[in-house]
């Protein structure tokens, strides 16, 4: 089959077949690519439950990912950028993460139903460790060094109910697609067995 036989082939499927038969990094993002945002992002919220899991697996051949992938120098300096979320939980699947870069530091807080008990688990963005150095990663124990105006107050993850989400975690992210990633979250070291995707608003 020609190439273009190829992605033809995969343009004409949904995500979730794809994920589901196997599909690289490659007809992944050729699939998303392709589509205009609001399909993109419908595309991406269709994967749901062990399929998330998948999804991250699927696209561990991608190429490294970089801060601008993530967060692009177009995106003004104290602009909140938005990225919809989907989780591999069975219950308060949606949520938000949202980003703010101020002097090369980008931090971000979790916006979601239970936001109100949980805190807003702020973290800081970075390129990822030497245990996933072709990944980004959301290190929820590092303090962030700034709060955005008009933010959720911060809170430390150490404490209260946030210490039994946040505390100890990082989530290690690898690239989907154009403004597309999918992260898996590690507690005190160890995998958490919780997946999730992120889409960017455009």
């Amino acid at each position: 089959m020609s190439q273009a036989a190829a992605s033809a082939s995969v343009s004409s499927r949904s995500l979730r077949e794809v994920v589901d038969g196997g599909g690289t990094y490659a007809d992944i993002s050729a699939l998303l690519d392709a589509q205009e945002p609001a399909a993109r992002l419908a595309e991406v919220l269709s994967i749901t439950g062990a399929r998330v899991g998948k999804l991250y697996a699927a696209v561990a051949d991608g190429p490294k990912m970089t801060m601008e992938d993530f967060f692009p120098a177009s995106v003004p300096d104290g602009e909140t950028l938005i990225y919809e979320g989907r989780n591999s939980l069975a219950a308060f699947t949606r949520f938000q993460k949202r980003f703010h870069r101020q002097a090369g530091v980008i931090v971000g807080y979790n916006h979601q139903q239970m936001s109100f008990v949980t805190g807003p688990g702020y973290f800081v963005t970075t390129l990822g460790d030497e245990t996933h150095p072709h990944e980004i990663l959301f290190d929820y124990t590092a303090e962030p060094p700034h709060v955005p105006a008009g933010w959720p107050a911060y809170k430390p993850n150490a404490s209260g109910l946030s210490r039994l989400v946040y505390f100890g975690m990082k989530d290690y992210c690898r690239k989907v697609a154009t403004g597309v990633v999918v992260g898996e979250a590690f507690k005190q070291g160890k995998p958490a067995g919780a997946f999730f995707s992120l889409t960017r608003g455009q």
